[in-house]
């Protein structure tokens, strides 16, 4: 995509992120957009960044200002970080390429949001860590008979955009996938990493490095490493045969590179469960469920809506009739339930409906029932059947009613296929 592609996209989603901020009740006024060279040595110089890497100087960044109003109506700014994660929450939902200052981990830069361009380099160092553009490459078998493989082709074949490693452009999601990996493999007794566990956090360094060299040497049996995954090549084929066959935490932990582990290791054996349950049980099928739940749920961030739930209030079409209807039965799920009519169906699919309607909250907070319902729902409007046609799109008009978010989704599913072999 060219810079003035992205400059486009990139103003479209501060759009919808200022509609969104007025919705949650915020004052919003404008910062910081562009930024000279001169103005980041400036900052450099003063230690406020660390490097002259900004997507302030491609007009790629902006900083916002948010008001709230005080007890006497007088505004007042904040940069807390809980007051404006819904904000970097959505903001990060528009596009895999956005990413929220207030989720960096070197410091809190809660009023920044950018969007990492696709070729962006990563730079150690660098005060935000960089992601892989939202155009997924497309899977392409290589063949590597030392490897295991699940399906047609091998597995890891597509993960990575590009090579990580000395010399290499060391894309965010890149990084964090071979990291993730090598923390596996650690974990399973394959290799013993000189400088222990990683920390995943898709910054390539000096023990990203070391750790790689060390497999290399102790499992590829390689007495020169060169210190690179090639994103199609041994290293990586080798690092994804650690993989178990199914779908557990490891592989969840590297198809949504953003959610939290802890919200991983919670839902990891309901997922499983769940698929098990409702005939999810190819690959192919397993990749597009997981694609879709990854997408609808912030990959596994968000169990409910955001939003209180009084766009609801009255929609008769959603069965909510009574009042207080909206709030009480709003989005709930990885595909979220919504309305008092489908929260009826539900219970009464499993022999609950008294209880789903008295405690509708239960839906996101027990595990269970958070990916359940989104199992049922997939059974019940037969997508199992497109699935196994490998169709995307029908797949999304089903769930979401048009096409939101599809380029995510597939972002995804090439992710999925590739982890199990397809």
């Amino acid at each position: 995509m060219s810079t003035i592609n992205e400059q486009s996209v990139f103003l479209l989603h501060v759009a919808e992120l200022i509609n969104k901020a007025i919705s949650l009740g915020f004052l919003v006024s404008g910062g910081e957009l562009y930024r000279t060279p001169e103005q980041q040595a400036l900052h450099v110089k003063n230690g406020r960044c660390t490097t002259m890497n900004s997507q302030h100087l491609k007009r790629l960044a902006i900083d916002l200002n948010f008001f709230r109003p005080d007890a006497d109506g007088t505004p007042k700014l904040t940069y807390a970080v809980e007051d404006l994660r819904p904000l970097g929450q959505f903001w990060e939902g528009l596009d895999p390429a956005n990413r929220w200052g207030g989720n960096w981990s070197s410091f809190k830069d809660t009023p920044h949001f950018e969007r990492r361009d696709s070729c962006a380099p990563n730079t150690p160092g660098s005060a935000a860590p960089t992601a892989a553009g939202p155009d997924a490459v497309p899977l392409s078998p290589t063949p590597l008979a030392a490897t295991v493989t699940s399906g047609s082709r091998t597995r890891g074949s597509g993960l990575l955009q590009q090579s990580v490693g000395a010399r290499c452009p060391n894309q965010r999601d890149d990084v964090e996938s071979v990291q993730r990996l090598l923390n596996l493999s650690a974990a399973e007794g394959v290799f013993s990493p000189t400088g222990g566990p990683l920390k995943c956090d898709g910054a390539f360094g000096n023990k990203t490095l070391q750790a790689i060299c060390d497999f290399q040497r102790q499992v590829l049996g390689n007495n020169s490493p060169d210190g690179c995954v090639e994103r199609d090549g041994s290293t990586l084929y080798r690092l994804c045969s650690v993989l178990a066959p199914g779908c557990d935490a490891g592989l969840l932990s590297l198809l949504y590179l953003r959610a939290d582990d802890g919200e991983i290791n919670a839902l990891a054996a309901s997922i499983s469960q769940a698929m098990a349950n409702r005939n999810i049980d190819t690959p192919l099928r397993q990749a597009h469920f997981l694609a879709q739940i990854g997408h609808e749920s912030g990959e596994l961030r968000f169990r409910s809506e955001l939003a209180s739930g009084e766009a609801y209030e009255g929609r008769l079409d959603l069965g909510n009739s009574e009042p207080g209807d909206g709030p009480r039965y709003k989005g709930r799920g990885l595909i979220q339930l919504t309305g008092r009519a489908n929260y009826t169906e539900y219970g009464k699919a499993l022999g609950r409906m008294d209880d789903l309607l008295a405690h509708p909250e239960q839906v996101a907070d027990d595990a269970g029932l958070c990916v359940d319902v989104a199992a049922w729902f997939w059974s019940r409007r037969e997508l199992n059947a497109l699935a196994d046609r490998d169709d995307l799109s029908t797949i999304t008009r089903r769930i979401n009613g048009g096409l939101n978010g599809l380029d995510d989704r597939r972002r995804l599913l090439l992710r999925g296929k590739s982890l199990l072999g397809l």
